[in-house]
């Protein structure tokens, strides 16, 4: 880890506001130094857990001057219709691109926000702030790469102080306090650290050394082995370090009963699964808490405990275990110790996910590998104090599978698309309620179909109903356990990619049948392919990613794209579509995706492939006379290849086909739409640009 240089060595600083000053009171060991493309990775992390919380998230951008916009442009457009709102801060040396949602706020050259990179999130169920400084970094009067002494941090003290302090740049008045919700923010927290620690680029960049002011995740992220159950013993650790708790044990589920596995102070009983608090949470799928009174079991088994919170271990699925912890909180709820209860347990979940599914059977503790902890003394928590308060609106529910959380406003079948998915993980589902510990009488059973999580949240994040139970009102319907494995889109993404990124063709195809075997070909599309090649582009333009390992997942891609529509059935009396890439266009995902969409919607639909001339599309359309020509275009050069498409068709007699046409070209130099003669430039989700054909040519 690159210790962070000291104050003397930072650019003047300006006038004005200054977020940077907020970080005065966090010591430099929790500080880190990086380059402006590491800044960019944790922004992005930043934005995909914002998007997750729907139209609740406020977020401000700090990015020195507004030439520098460009380096966010095409993620912002994509994410600020999904935001309440989203305010850029810079210099105004350069005139800011109209964006829908997205105000900017010019600050005077010299100040203090001038010279600042950040990004402030800010939710009832997600809040956090990146903000870095740039140093005057020089060695023998040459300049070398600028680096920025910067922290990423959870605290809502600097969330709240960050967000009045550009209010008053901006000239408005104070934000209006928030309610929030810290066990919802620490599960967010948990799956951001886990995309960091499992980021292509973490180990190059130590992109770890950014989760400092997480000590928690820092910590449990950064031991040698990540298998689970060498990791759980250190879990307790954290726990009693970090966040107070007052005793720990760690069930493993055996089919019946709940075996401990690892605890602190004397080892605990064996307890039938269906009995307690933990048996409720694991019943229940959700988070469970109660406050203790004496003859409350768990009281015997926590005795330094006045409340307990529960929460269910899943693999793949199927029930793994449960994490019983003890809080000196009566309340389960107010408990600080709560909220780092359900973080653990949601960076446990996303661990819990990365062990094969075929490992051996658990037939009981295992005392040698995994001994007791032994308790000690709990240092003072390091969090603001408070009780956390529900949201009053849960965020949007997650949509259906084969269709994206919004449509970007890049044609979602160009190849070249701008980079950041947003809608590649839909929105999360809503956060479960504390339930009581009124334990069901029901035991585990079979699960319903409906066992995926989302945006990679884990299961028993859910609620058991369509509603948030209250957080005081028992609950007697058990939701049955699942035995089906059903993993996050994003785990798969981040599975595949990872797997393509190492040319490991055999890891690849293991994720592509697992895919296969649980999700219909259109959400994998969507949900899957179309997101990782945007993932790929992206890395790519950031260096991050070799011209190789692109080529190699854009082939892989390709040929999972090409064997689903030759294996798609066509409805022998649907709309003739011919679709290819324009002469000289390379790049044909993008059309083949388009091909699939088409084909699915009940278009007969002839895909001719990359650089087709145009004098075979030109007997194409004279012997087919199709309803619709589809042309893909990424470059200036063959976008102009189009226009003698277009003068083409017009000189057929009628009916002509439906001429539209798509692709980077023509969002980077919109002026280019208007040469193709008789064409329609269409942009958007796969779905919606399908529909837009279909009514073109209802209305030809």
């Amino acid at each position: 880890m690159i210790q962070p240089a000291t104050a003397s060595a930072l650019i003047p600083r300006g006038a004005g506001p200054s977020l940077y000053k907020l970080l005065g009171n966090i010591p430099d060991a929790r500080r880190w130094r990086q380059p402006a493309d590491v800044l960019i990775v944790l922004n992005r992390q930043l934005e995909h857990m914002a998007q997750a919380q729907g139209h609740t998230v406020n977020l401000a951008l700090g990015t020195m001057r507004f030439s520098l916009f460009r380096l966010h442009q095409a993620r912002i457009a994509q994410l600020a219709p999904l935001c309440h709102s989203v305010t850029v801060y810079g210099e105004a040396d350069a005139e800011p691109p109209a964006l829908p949602n997205v105000q900017f706020v010019p600050v005077a050259k010299g100040t203090a926000l001038s010279q600042e990179w950040f990004l402030v999130a800010d939710s009832p169920t997600f809040w956090g702030a990146l903000i870095a400084r740039p140093l005057a970094d020089r060695s023998g009067g040459a300049e070398r790469r600028v680096l920025f002494d910067g922290v990423m941090t959870a605290d809502d003290r600097i969330v709240s102080r960050a967000n009045l302090l550009l209010s008053l740049a901006r000239g408005v008045a104070a934000p209006a306090i928030v309610e929030r919700d810290s066990i919802a923010n620490h599960a967010t927290w948990a799956r951001l650290a886990y995309a960091l620690a499992t980021h292509p680029e973490h180990d190059r960049h130590n992109l770890l050394s950014c989760l400092a002011e997480l000590p928690a995740f820092h910590s449990l992220l950064s031991e040698p082995s990540r298998a689970i159950e060498l990791l759980l013993p250190r879990v307790l650790d954290v726990l009693r370090q970090y966040y107070a708790s007052t005793g720990e044990i760690i069930y493993r589920y055996d089919g019946s009963q709940l075996l401990p596995f690892a605890w602190s102070g004397d080892q605990p009983p064996a307890q039938p699964a269906h009995e307690g608090i933990a048996g409720q949470a694991l019943s229940q799928r959700h988070l469970a808490m109660m406050p203790l009174t004496p003859s409350d079991p768990e009281q015997a088994l926590l005795p330094e405990a006045q409340s307990v919170a529960a929460v269910p271990l899943f693999r793949a699925g199927v029930p793994w275990g449960v994490l019983l912890v003890g809080q000196a909180d009566p309340d389960p709820e107010g408990s600080p110790t709560a909220g780092g209860v359900v973080g653990v347990a949601s960076l446990l979940d996303q661990l819990l996910q990365d062990q094969a599914p075929s490992a051996p059977a658990f037939s009981g503790p295992a005392a040698t590998a995994s001994p007791p902890v032994a308790p000690s003394p709990p240092p003072s928590a390091p969090w603001a104090g408070g009780a956390p308060a529900w949201a009053s609106a849960a965020p949007p529910p997650r949509p259906a599978l084969s269709t994206p959380v919004a449509p970007p406003p890049a044609s979602a079948w160009a190849d070249a698309a701008p980079p950041a998915s947003t809608w590649a993980g839909a929105a999360p589902p809503p956060w479960a309620g504390a339930t009581p510990a009124t334990p069901s009488a029901a035991a585990p059973a079979a699960d319903n179909a409906d066992a995926t999580s989302g945006f990679g949240l884990p299961s028993w994040m859910r609620p058991a109903s369509g509603a948030r139970p209250s957080s005081l009102a028992p609950t007697h319907a058990a939701t049955p356990l699942s035995t089906e494995a059903h993993p996050s889109w994003l785990v798969f993404r981040q599975r595949l990619l990872t797997a393509l990124v190492a040319y490991n063709q055999t890891v690849a195809e293991q994720v592509w049948s697992e895919v296969c075997a649980h999700y219909p070909p259109e959400a994998i599309c969507v949900e899957l392919l179309a997101p990782l090649q945007i993932d790929v582009g992206e890395g790519w333009h950031r260096g991050e990613i070799t011209v190789a390992s692109e080529h190699f997942a854009s082939r892989f891609v390709q040929t999972k794209l090409l064997n689903l529509f030759n294996a798609s059935a066509e409805t022998a009396a649907g709309s003739l579509a011919i679709v290819c890439c324009a002469q000289g266009e390379l790049h044909e995902i993008g059309a083949i995706m388009l091909s699939l969409f088409l084909r699915w919607n009940g278009f007969r639909v002839v895909y001719l492939g990359q650089n087709v001339p145009n004098s075979t599309i030109e007997d194409m359309v004279e012997q087919l006379r199709p309803q619709a020509l589809v042309l893909s275009a990424s470059t200036v050069q063959a976008a102009n290849n189009l226009i003698e498409v277009g003068n083409m068709l017009d000189q057929f007699a009628p009916p002509r086909p439906v001429f539209v046409y798509g692709g980077r070209a023509f969002q980077d130099r919109p002026e280019l739409q208007a040469r193709i003669p008789s064409g329609t430039f269409l942009r958007g989700a796969l779905r919606q640009v399908v529909n837009q054909i279909a009514e073109l040519i209802r209305t030809a």
